[in-house]
C-alpha cells in the first residue's frame, strides 16, 4: 500500500523561503562592516520550524553561527547535519555537559564554578570546548555579575585554558526599545569586557543587540547581532518597511450553516448569537495553538479575501462569522494570519497587537506540532 499521502494536517504554516532569504540579505546589508549575523532559531525558530529555517540560512556563507536556547535544540541541529557553530545561549546544566561536548556546541558560562566543571569533563574526554561568557548587565536572569564574581570566573577560565576556548562575551538588553536602559547595559558590558581583557582573557566576539535594538539603535552592533523575530517579520509598532512577513497560517472551512439569533456555539452555551449569521466551522482550535484571547476579541481571519470575525473556540475546532462571504463553502481556504493563496494579507503583528501579545512571534511560537510546517 502506498502511504505517502503528503500533508494531511488540518492546517499548515506556510513559510515563504524567498521572502526569508530576502530578509536575510536586507539585514546583512544593514550591518556595519565586520559585524556578523547570528540567526536565533530557538523555540523551533519561533514556531516556523528550526530545521527548515536553519537549512535555508546555511546557504549564506556570511552565516557561521546559529543561536539556540538550550542543549537539546543544539543537539537536534547537529544530528540533522548543521555544521556551523551553534551557540547555546541559555543555562546548561551538568547532566547536559556530555552531549554538549560530544556535539561540539558552544556553551555559555553563566555562573561561577561552571567553567571548572566543564574543564574537568573536557579533560576526561580529551576534547576541548568552545565557550562564551554571559555577563549580567540588567536583565537579572542569568549571567556573571561584574566585580568579584567575574574575577572568580576569570581565574577558572585561566586555569581551564587548555580545554575551554573563549570565543565571545555577550549580554542581553532587558528593554530593547528604551534608549537609556540600552545605553546603561551597553556600558556595563564594555566594562565587563575591559575587566576580562585586563586580566589577560581575549574576547574575539562581543554582542548584545537583538532584533528590536538592531532596528532602533544600530550603534550597538559590535561584532555580531543576534536576530530572531526580524528574520521573519518587521517591527510590530515601528516597522522599517524593508522586512517581509514570511509565514502564513492557513486552514479550510469544514462546515457552513445559516444560524439564528439565540443559537449557541460550542460548549456550555457560552457564546450566543445575537443575530442571524452565516457561521462556518474550521478544524482548528486551541489544541493547535489558536490563542483564546483572539477568539474572545473576535479577531479577524481571511475567508475569500475578506476579514471575518472569530466567534468561539473548542480544542480542535472554532467558529467564524462568514456572513460577508455569501458564497462560502466547505473546503474554502481560511488564513489566520499572513497571505492567503490569492495574495490578500493579514499581518500577524496586527493580529498579535489586538491582544497585546509579544509580537507576531508570540502567535507562531504557540502553534503545536499538528500544524504542518511547509517550506516553499
Amino acid at each position: 500500500m502506498n502511504t505517502n499521502y503528503g500533508v494531511l494536517n488540518n492546517s499548515s504554516l506556510i513559510i515563504d523561503t524567498d521572502k526569508l532569504r530576502e530578509n536575510v540579505r536586507t539585514i546583512l546589508r544593514s550591518l556595519p562592516a565586520g559585524t556578523k549575523l547570528i540567526p536565533v532559531v530557538k523555540d523551533d525558530a519561533y514556531g516556523l520550524g528550526m530545521l527548515g529555517v536553519a537549512r535555508t540560512l546555511c546557504a549564506f556563507p556570511e552565516i557561521g553561527c546559529f543561536a539556540v536556547a538550550n542543549v537539546s535544540e543544539g543537539v537536534e541541529l547537529r544530528r540533522e547535519g548543521i555544521r556551523q557553530e551553534i551557540l547555546v545561549m541559555g543555562s546548561t546544566l551538568p547532566f547536559q555537559y556530555v552531549p554538549a561536548v560530544e556535539c561540539g556546541l558552544t556553551v555559555t558560562v553563566t555562573r561561577p564554578g561552571m567553567a571548572a566543571e566543564l574543564a574537568e569533563l573536557c579533560k576526561a574526554q580529551s576534547k576541548p570546548l568552545s565557550v562564551q561568557l554571559k555577563l549580567e548587565t540588567g536583565m537579572h536572569r542569568i549571567g556573571v555579575e561584574l566585580g568579584e564574581e567575574l574575577d572568580a570566573v576569570i581565574e577558572e577560565l585561566k586555569a581551564a585554558q587548555d580545554w575551554l576556548h573563549v570565543t565571545g562575551v555577550f549580554s542581553h538588553f532587558a528593554w530593547p526599545g528604551n534608549a537609556a536602559v540600552c545605553e546603561a547595559q551597553y556600558q556595563k558590558l564594555l566594562a565587563g569586557i575591559a575587566q576580562l581583557e585586563a586580566a589577560g582573557i581575549a574576547v574575539p566576539m562581543r554582542h548584545i543587540s537583538g532584533s528590536e535594538s538592531s532596528e532602533l539603535f544600530p550603534q550597538y552592533a559590535l561584532d555580531a547581532v543576534r536576530i530572531g523575530r526580524r528574520l521573519f517579520m518587521d517591527h510590530p509598532k515601528k516597522p522599517l518597511g524593508n522586512i517581509q512577513e514570511v509565514a502564513s497560517w492557513r486552514s479550510c472551512l469544514t462546515n457552513v450553516k445559516l444560524r439564528h439569533a439565540g443559537d449557541t456555539l460550542g460548549y456550555g452555551g457560552k457564546f450566543v448569537l445575537d443575530r442571524e449569521a452565516l457561521v462556518a466551522t474550521i478544524g482548528v482550535g486551541y489544541g493547535d495553538g489558536l490563542n483564546g484571547a483572539l477568539v474572545a476579541c473576535h479577531a479577524p481571519v481571511l475567508v475569500g479575501g475578506k476579514r471575518c470575525p472569530l466567534l468561539a473556540c473548542c480544542m480542535d475546532q472554532c467558529f467564524v462569522d462568514v456572513s460577508s462571504v455569501a458564497e462560502a463553502k466547505v473546503g474554502d481556504e481560511v488564513t489566520f494570519f499572513g497571505c492567503d493563496s490569492a495574495g490578500n494579507y493579514l499581518s500577524s503583528q496586527e493580529v498579535a497587537n489586538l491582544i497585546g501579545d509579544n509580537e507576531g512571534c508570540g502567535l507562531t511560537s504557540a502553534l503545536m506540532h499538528r500544524v504542518a510546517r511547509v517550506f516553499h
